[in-house]
């Protein structure tokens, strides 16, 4: 089997034991006796991390820049490229680890969106504006009848009205992405294919031409606009000719330090992002050279009535050889799902009469699916065979059956599906989860003797938020 060299056909970390009832535990929001979980709106700089498995070197490439970042070099560009579902697809995760890591670090770019505002369903990016007007449609990655090729960020838009419009923009008032050095034009090239007008702010209009020759295969391309680091504007225009399919558009900075590129599609699992085209993936993959390549995945695995456990772990050795391959001084690192949780009397519970004083009955207390503990071994496993990093997020949150202490926890940290956080929510997993990485460069360094790195800075409070909860993209 490609990529084994063990334990493909199902090998699992041994989950761990049943929890107690919530009876007896009192299904409070995310903590545990290790002094080391998850509690929505604690500090992160007081959380010890204890959920990061980390085999000696699986991080060093990210590590290395780290420690380039914070010395000026100019090589120091850090980028942490997170491939994922609905919790990254959101953004709020990833923005809050954008801003915690550049404060440290420091700022090199927004990093990669869509060409303007996708005409999908679920779009959602932060620490960035965009638009987009004129006649555009999307190819949404893993949506029924939408086709290939949907490239690294896992759609593609494409047009074919002369004079529509897409842009993007730095965000003055965004905690991150205040400033950019560098636009990027991630689009495909091919014959019959027309051009591409763009300009920055209200420069003239420049004009690159889409279309190969009638015997070259189509093949992604990419247009560099440098600029003088600031805020900008950059204005994507069909300027006829044919067809325009485009991919996104990077923000970067000329300077060391960190970026976050978010990359999630909503509704989609490990399976997806193997499945499609990675002669686009891999070349745009090599193309953004990132030092940390997340997976994020496995709650709509947990969803899903026909999962092959077998079949999944074979999809991780699949898709890290493929990372791998395509971007040899990456580190990887596999992101376990959080806490879920369903009824077995399902919405039937909500429509049940019980006296005030009553309990609640067994099938309709909310409990963690079963099969979660298995995705998470999977997972876990898969990290061990491929000498990659794995962050046990429902661990982190306490174990399982705690999703509804986050739902009933004030301020609110997730919402009603028992599925999706808010931002208060989303924030601790990230503040967890950096806590972790640093604490384990911390370690790195003195293992090499090197200074001690600049204390974090507790990130600003997390206001209570009621944003609009993702779901599922419309088949």
């Amino acid at each position: 089997l490609l990529g084994c060299n063990s334990g493909c056909d199902g090998e699992r970390i041994p989950p761990k034991q049943p929890q107690q009832p919530l009876a007896e535990r009192g299904g409070e929001a995310g903590v545990d006796g290790n002094g080391a979980a998850i509690v929505p709106g604690a500090s992160v700089v007081a959380r010890a991390p204890g959920f990061l498995d980390a085999p000696p070197g699986s991080l060093d490439k990210l590590f290395e820049a780290w420690d380039l970042a914070e010395r000026g070099e100019r090589s120091g560009r850090a980028l942490m490229l997170f491939f994922g579902d609905s919790h990254t697809a959101g953004d709020s995760m990833t923005s809050r680890l954008r801003t915690t890591l550049q404060a440290k670090f420091g700022d090199a770019g927004r990093g990669l969106v869509g060409a303007g505002r996708p005409p999908a369903r679920h779009y959602y990016q932060r620490d960035v504006r965009y638009g987009t007007s004129g006649s555009w449609r999307a190819s949404v990655g893993g949506k029924n009848g939408d086709a290939e090729p949907f490239g690294i960020v896992g759609l593609r838009v494409y047009g074919t009205q002369k004079g529509a419009q897409l842009w993007v923009e730095t965000c003055a008032e965004c905690p991150a992405g205040k400033s950019v050095a560098q636009f990027e034009i991630l689009y495909q090239a091919a014959p019959g294919h027309g051009n591409l007008r763009f300009r920055v702010d209200d420069q003239p209009w420049q004009q690159v031409s889409t279309k190969t020759a009638p015997i070259e295969p189509p093949h992604p391309a990419r247009q560099v606009i440098p600029v003088p680091d600031g805020h900008h504007r950059l204005t994507l225009e069909h300027g006829g000719g044919g067809p325009l399919h485009l991919y996104g558009v990077a923000l970067e900075r000329s300077r060391p330090g960190v970026i976050v590129d978010s990359l999630g599609v909503v509704g989609r699992r490990l399976g997806s992002l193997r499945s499609w085209d990675w002669s686009i993936i891999g070349d745009q993959l090599a193309t953004r050279d990132p030092r940390l390549v997340v997976l994020q995945y496995g709650t709509n695995e947990a969803d899903d009535p026909d999962l092959d456990l077998e079949a999944m772990a074979r999809y991780f050795d699949e898709t890290i050889l493929r990372i791998r391959a395509a971007a040899p001084t990456a580190s990887i690192l596999i992101l376990g799902p959080p806490d879920m949780a369903v009824r077995e009397g399902g919405r039937a519970c909500d429509r049940m009469k019980r006296a005030p004083d009553a309990g609640v009955v067994a099938e309709c207390e909310w409990r963690t699916p079963g099969v979660l503990a298995e995705i998470i071994a999977v997972a876990h496993a898969a990290a061990s065979r491929n000498k990659a990093a794995f962050f046990d997020t429902l661990s982190a949150m306490g174990g399982p059956d705690r999703m509804h202490g986050w739902v009933v926890t004030e301020p609110r940290a997730a919402f009603k599906d028992h599925v999706h956080f808010t931002d208060v929510g989303y924030h601790a997993w990230a503040d967890a989860l950096s806590a972790a990485l640093l604490a384990d460069y911390a370690r790195w360094r003195s293992e090499r003797r090197l200074p001690p790195s600049a204390p974090l800075d507790p990130p600003p409070p997390v206001p209570p938020s009621d944003a609009l909860l993702p779901g599922p993209v419309a088949p």
